[in-house]
Parts: C-alpha cells; structure tokens; sequence
C-alpha cells in the first residue's frame, strides 16, 4: 500500500476487539500493524507470541503476524504518527464517557489530515459528533474519519473478522476509498453509511439481542409464579410455528449486552417525555435476574452451594460483568460456602468432583458443553440430598438422581398422552 507511512495500521486498545482484528489484519491481510496498550504486560505477552486471552484462532494468526514482522505491540503513544491509519478499540464505559474523550483528544495530538481515524469504541450515537469536534480542533490538521462498528461474538471473534460484513461510517469519499482498501483484503462485504448511522446499527444489534432473552426471560419468571415449565411452553410455542423465534431463558452479561440498550436510550433521548421506554425495560428485566436466582437458591436455606460456570456465557473463559459470578457473590455475602468450577476460568481451586462435595445446591449458572458429560459426576459426588438448580434447562431432569429446579422450570407438568381409543367415543 503506498501512502508515505512507515506503517498501515495502528490499533489503540489490545483487548478483545483489538487484538484479533491486529493479529488477522497482519496475518491475513498482510497489512503491517501495530498494536498499542497502557498494559506493559500485556505489550510483553504479544510480542513473546502469548495471546493474552483465550481466543480460538487467535494463536495462530498472532504467530504468523510476529513470524513475518508484520505485526508488533507497544506503549508508546507517539507511534501513531507513522500509520496511514489509526483505530480506536478501547472500553468506554457508561460511567466514565469523560475519560474515553480524554483518550480521544491525547491521540488527536499524534494525527494529520492525511490518516484515517478509525473508531471502532462502541458508544452513544452522540458521542460520535463530539469525537469528531474534538480531533477536528486538537489535531494539526483533521485526519479522515470512519466508524466501523465491532459486532463481534467473543469465542468467534476471529472467525467472523474473516465473514461478516464491514459497515463503515463516513462522510467523504477520500475515506470511504481507503477503508475499502483496508478491508477488502479479508474478503468481506463492505457496506458504506454516515458515522453516526454506523454506530446506530451497533447499538441496534445488542438491544435486539437484549430484547429477545428479555421476553424468554419474563416467560420463565412468569412460569415461575403460575408453576408452569416455561421451557417446555416455549419448545411448544415455537415448534414449526413460523412466526415465533423465541431463544431460551438465561443469564446475560459481558461488556456488550448489558450497556448498549443504555447507549441508545441516553439522557437526550429519554429527557423527550413522549419517548417509549423499551430499551430500558429490557434491560431491568435481565438485569434483575442474578438477584431473583440467588434468592430462589437461599430460600431452600443451603449451607454449601457449587456453582458451575463462572464466565458470562458458555464457552469462553471471561468473567467480567458475568451474571454467574455475580450469583456466586450474593451466595457468599449472606454467610453460605460457595464453590465454585469452570472448566474455563483460571484460579479456581475446585475440581467438578470437590466442588460437588457436600453442596445442598448445585448451580447450572454457565451452559459451557463441556457440562453435558456431568450428568454422572453430579449423581456419584453430590449428596442424594442436593437440589440442582438449572439456570438454562441445560440438563435432562430424569437423568439426574437428585431433584431437579431451575428458573421457568416446573416437574412434573407433563401429561401423559391418552391410550389409543380414549377420544373413540367423542370422534364419532
């Protein structure tokens, strides 16, 4: 690529987004890119060829990325200055929005009107325009500007750098060409809005998501107090019903999910007094269910509870913002033992086995697929007294020795299908 830079990429934040992105732009694309971070840790691990975090994919193209010294990491800020382009992938949190624009307004020192700033921080649609403003007046001259939203799932993060397509946000055709360029290497479809359109999408995606385990989480409560199983309604409510697409009940955390409903209904937004509330609502709804669990658990008055799964979601090996461990926490805090085995979380001193050991309650709070070989190992090593408590229905209830619970769950609601001849009367 010629542009008259040292380099092509520059990824500010090297976390979970960051990361992957570098490490496929370099090893898949051939782009020479640099990664830049505060964490010197995390700098060192890098460049030794240690992906940080637990990632399938993410080895292997963070090898050939160091192998071919296309790829490199440091903490030096200033290297911006040699990048045709420079991306933001940090975290900005809701209760520290000043802090990210801090970040904004120290990099816009390092830029010229001939990079491209890219940001891929997911925010509030409005912040877009401020981050503009501020790199417009702080930069010597403004560098193009995109917003190409990260829509990720963690545990295929590079796999679906390499299949989903790109939305780009931007206002002027020299950037649109060049993000083209950027992007077209990994074989994916790019599709070109305005900056503040692209982040819109972002926001929509995880509210729709949010909304969607928010209905399959009311129908559980709602199950809950009618004495209903809620997992069996939905089985029969979407079975070969075309019009229904109802996903199971469960636990929902990460960075994501949890924040951006709250991105798209912002103070200007919700200061409208006619505005609905949905986004809102949603968010309550799956925000409250680690409390009603955790009540639920207590009010079967255990002294000893094994948690199984402490990271947000199966299959990854990430706690933060994780519901389960937050279950975990509210256990705890009210004086019960809680034990806790992820096959997936480092630091944990249980094995499945003492983890079950002498538990009044086991605990399906994670539904990693490792768990569906368990069903012996909660049998031999739990008490014959124990309750479990499933979260998802992750486990079949009649395969289990000890008594089975769970949220919108109920036992024993089946009805038993009718003899043959039963109706013979009444069909005549």
């Amino acid at each position: 690529m010629e542009h008259g830079f040292d380099h092509d990429l520059a990824v500010i934040g090297a976390g979970r987004i960051g990361l992957p992105w570098a490490a496929v732009l370099a090893a898949h694309a051939g782009f020479s890119v640099t990664c830049v971070d505060v964490d010197e840790d995390r700098i060192d691990e890098i460049n030794a060829g240690d992906a940080p975090f637990a990632e399938p994919g993410l080895h292997e193209a963070l090898a050939e990325g160091l192998r071919t010294e296309r790829l490199r990491a440091t903490t030096d800020a200033s290297v911006v200055e040699d990048h045709r382009y420079v991306a933001m992938t940090i975290n900005a949190r809701r209760d520290k929005m000043d802090s990210f624009v801090q970040v904004v307004r120290e990099y816009a020192e390092h830029l010229t009107g001939s990079q491209i700033l890219i940001n891929r921080t997911t925010l509030p649609v409005r912040i877009i325009s401020r981050m503009q403003e501020i790199v417009g007046d702080v930069a010597s001259e403004p560098p193009g500007f995109a917003v190409l939203p990260e829509r990720l799932a963690e545990g295929k993060a590079v796999e679906e750098i390499l299949s989903l397509p790109n939305i780009v946000g931007t206002n002027d055709q020299r950037t649109a060409t060049a993000m083209r360029a950027l992007l077209e290497p990994l074989g994916t479809e790019v599709q070109f809005t305005d900056p503040r359109t692209a982040m819109f999408v972002k926001l929509i995606d995880n509210s729709y998501r949010d909304a969607l385990f928010a209905i399959s989480n009311q129908i559980a409560y709602v199950a809950d107090v009618l004495e209903l199983d809620g997992h069996e309604a939905i089985a029969l409510a979407n079975a070969d019903y075309p019009r229904n697409d109802i996903p199971s009940p469960g636990l929902v955390g990460g960075k994501c999910l949890p924040k951006d409903p709250h991105f798209l209904m912002d103070e200007t937004i919700c200061d409208q007094p006619t505005t609905p509330d949905l986004f809102n609502a949603t968010r309550r709804t799956n925000a409250s269910l680690p409390s009603y669990i955790a009540t639920e658990i207590l009010t079967k008055r255990p002294e000893k509870v094994a948690v199984l799964g402490l990271s947000y979601k199966g299959g990854v090996g990430d706690t933060y913002n994780s519901p389960a461990a937050s279950i975990a926490e509210i256990i705890d805090a009210q004086g019960v033992s809680v034990s806790a085995y992820d096959p997936f979380v480092d630091g944990l001193d249980d094995t499945l086995e003492t983890a079950l050991h002498g538990a009044d309650v086991v605990v399906l709070a994670t539904p990693h697929a490792e768990f569906s070989d368990a069903v012996e190992q909660i049998n031999e090593h739990a008490p014959s007294t124990a309750v479990m408590y499933d979260v998802w229905g992750f486990f079949d209830g009649e395969r289990l020795d000890i008594e089975y619970d769970g949220f919108g769950i109920e036992r024993d609601t089946a009805v038993a299908e009718p003899e043959a001849g039963v109706f013979t009367e009444l069909s005549q």
